[in-house]
């Protein structure tokens, strides 16, 4: 083996061995010696059975009996070309190095390197486990931002849910959603504009400087209010806000165009000016959650709206109906007082007429007057019972007329009846006999005077049913029964008659407007219709029961009224 040769391998760092054509060791180099350490001062066959135990490999090219041949080294020797092949090498229990055995033949000698790849590998593994690293980083950077994202989506949709459950002032909402959007996209401008034939009315606007623009209208090209319509949003760099816009803008913005939608329809935009270049997935996400919760909350605030309009228009309607049902009670009182004024004309003029008879017999016995005082006591207490039913009848006419039934007052309906009865008497005086059949009776808290309104309806109607049998038949009979009770917390008023009663052909329209059988001047037609719908304002009934009188029995009732009222 020649000098050169042997100086070359000497300094190298890596182990070698060199044989001969008969697998014969000529040389190992320094590097070898401290690698595998002394071998016995032998580098012969028993020497490599030494090494080979230390070395393993799962991979053998050659076929031999032996054991030996197995090993790498082995292996390296006997190859008849070049060899390579890697090799775990043990220094001690469970610490293992790795090697590369590389063998070529140069000239006659058969040359054997040893490198030591272990750190290469640990190198490459902790590489491959760093991009590994590097990937589950990266992977959980993104899950970590898009779970920032979906909490600043979920902080932002619950701050408008808020809003929406805490106001349903649509103002306040909607400024709510453009400030937490610009502070999202950091935004130079955001502003609200609600639909108008295929335009777009500015309505709302933040920051506040920008205040002057409230009320102008956004026009925009055909691609653009497609993808509105279309319920898409539109990302777009401009120079311009609209197409009609005065001014443009100072440098290029990304306008976002956000349409608001419910159930199909368009009810506005949300435009939002921002510098910056890129909108990610996890923005654009957040968009369409905003947009359905803006669109909720706009829809939620317009119905809002609309029900609180129908409600004051319906209170209006309602204030107009009562205001208009008071009119017709109190234009049917005055007609049922018209029928009774020249009665009671007649019956105020009788106590007058005493009076001023009695006056001119007083001036002709003053004369005399010691002689004739027991005249003048006579004269005076005849004067003093007119003066009584006068007032009364005058007092009775002033608590009919008045018009405070819109107010409850607790009232003995006995009494009411009574009262109305007083006005009535003058009707009652031919003949026609009143039978009062009134239970105690508490305090009531009703409307009296309307009460008084349907007793005196019913009444007339009676009387007259009353003198027109007379009429007919000639004789009076037992004439009106009027009964009074309280019954399963029930206050009850009947009004029975012996009159003419009612027609089957009219007894579906008795209650009815307009409905009269009476002549022309006698009555409106309003009278049971309105006392129908007094009973009912006093959560009660009104009904009736009529049959055809009975000639042969006059005295049998054939119509009776009932009134029936919840205390």
């Amino acid at each position: 083996m020649s000098k050169i040769l042997r100086s070359f391998y000497h300094n190298l760092k890596e182990p070698v061995i060199i044989y001969d054509i008969n697998e014969q060791i000529l040389y190992c180099n320094k590097a070898f010696g401290k690698t595998f350490a002394k071998l016995d001062g032998s580098l012969g066959l028993d020497a490599l059975k030494k090494l080979n135990y230390k070395f393993y490999s799962e991979s053998c090219l050659l076929e031999s009996s032996e054991l030996m041949s197995y090993s790498p080294v082995i292996a390296a020797i006997k190859a008849n070309t070049d060899f390579t092949t890697y090799a775990l090498y043990q220094l001690q229990e469970r610490n293992y190095l790795y090697y590369i055995i590389k063998s070529f033949t140069f000239k006659k000698y058969k040359v054997v390197y040893f490198y030591d790849v272990t750190k290469e590998l640990e190198l490459e593994k902790l590489r491959k486990e760093n991009e590994v690293l590097k990937i589950q980083n990266l992977e959980f950077s993104n899950t970590n931002s898009k779970a920032q994202n979906q909490a600043v989506k979920m902080a932002l949709l619950n701050r408008i849910s808020t809003s929406i459950r805490e106001t349903l002032d649509a103002k306040s909402l909607i400024r709510t959603a453009l400030k937490e959007l610009s502070m999202i996209f950091g935004a130079h401008k955001v502003y609200y504009a609600a639909e108008a034939k295929e335009k777009f009315i500015l309505e709302y606007v933040y920051p506040s400087s920008f205040s002057s623009q409230v009320g102008e209208v956004l026009s925009y090209d055909k691609s653009v209010l497609k993808n509105i319509f279309d319920g898409k949003n539109s990302f777009q760099f401009c120079l311009k806000e609209h197409n009609d816009s005065k001014e443009p803008l100072k440098a290029p913005l990304n306008r976002i165009i956000m349409p608001v939608i419910k159930s199909s329809e368009v009810l506005g935009i949300i435009v939002i000016f921002t510098p910056k270049k890129e909108i990610g997935e996890i923005e654009k996400e957040l968009l369409v959650g905003i947009s359905g919760q803006i669109s909720s909350a706009i829809f939620q605030v317009i119905l809002f709206n609309q029900v609180t309009k129908k409600k004051e228009e319906l209170e209006d309607t309602i204030k107009e109906l009562k205001e208009t049902q008071l009119q017709l009670i109190n234009a049917e009182k005055m007609a049922s007082l018209g029928q009774l004024i020249a009665s009671v004309a007649h019956e105020i003029n009788t106590p007058l007429a005493s009076i001023s008879a009695n006056n001119e017999i007083a001036r002709k016995i003053y004369d005399n007057a010691i002689e004739n005082i027991e005249i003048l006591k006579d004269l005076n207490s005849i004067d003093k019972e007119a003066i009584k039913r006068i007032n009364n009848l005058v007092q009775s006419l002033k608590r009919f007329v008045r018009l405070d039934e819109m107010v409850q007052q607790e009232a003995n309906i006995n009494q009411e009846l009574d009262l109305t009865l007083n006005l009535l008497k003058h009707k009652t005086k031919k003949g026609i006999k009143i039978e009062k059949n009134f239970g105690e009776m508490p305090l009531v808290k009703c409307y009296p005077n309307m009460l008084n309104q349907v007793f005196l309806n019913i009444l007339m109607n009676a009387i007259q049913s009353v003198e027109k049998k007379t009429q007919k038949i000639g004789e009076y009979g037992a004439g009106i029964e009027i009964t009074t009770k309280i019954q399963d917390d029930k206050l009850l008023v009947s009004i029975k008659d012996n009159g003419l009663g009612i027609e089957d052909k009219n007894k579906k329209k008795i209650f009815q407007a307009g409905f009269t059988t009476k002549k022309i001047g006698e009555g409106t037609g309003m009278g049971l219709a309105i006392c129908k719908k007094i009973i009912e304002k006093h959560k009660g009934l009104l009904f009736f029961d009529s049959k055809k009188p009975d000639n042969t029995k006059p005295d049998t009732y054939c119509t009776e009224f009932c009134i029936a009222i919840p205390l």
